[in-house]
């Protein structure tokens, strides 16, 4: 029977660490989110790991040798209590994946706004303007639609700069 375990890894190497448990015929589940990112003045949204450094391993103790998994490339180690591997309940992995949306990804904190919903910007060079939501990113940022020059111009703003109106 398969249960799932906590695998740490190296540093940003999640994804090198999962596929190669994939290769040796574990069941992998990596949960992650949309990070907004800044660098050189450009921002863009990128898939990251929920927890850094770790990923999940479906392993049968029985039937799988178990010990590989330590040796894997990008892997540190199973996470271990004395010689043995902690399992992680079903319940914690089926919380975790009742969170994706349809794209795969974990929703960090949902907002409580609706696509298309009318929310007035409180705070920042646009306070009192008005905006249509359109989604949330990376758990504290929302993409709105705003009315400048009489077209709707799409604009990353933080949530907490936007109430519903």
């Amino acid at each position: 029977m398969t249960t799932w375990y906590a695998v740490y890894t190296q540093p940003h190497k999640e994804r090198l660490a999962a596929q190669e448990l994939r290769n040796q015929d574990f069941d992998v589940y990596l949960p992650q989110y949309q990070k907004l990112r800044r660098h050189a003045g450009r921002a863009e949204v990128v898939a990251t790991a929920l927890f850094p450094r770790y990923l999940f391993a479906g392993i049968d103790m029985d039937g799988q040798r178990w010990r590989s998994v330590n040796g894997t490339r990008g892997v540190i180690g199973l996470v271990m209590m004395g010689d043995r591997p902690i399992p992680v309940p079903e319940a914690v992995i089926a919380g975790i994946r009742a969170r994706e949306t349809a794209e795969g990804y974990i929703q960090l904190n949902p907002p409580g706004f609706r696509r298309g919903q009318t929310l007035r910007i409180v705070d920042g060079p646009m306070a009192d303007a008005e905006a249509l939501f359109e989604e949330a990113v990376d758990g504290d940022r929302a993409i709105l639609l705003v009315s400048l020059l009489g077209r709707l111009v799409r604009t990353r703003m933080p949530l907490r700069q936007v109430e519903a109106a």
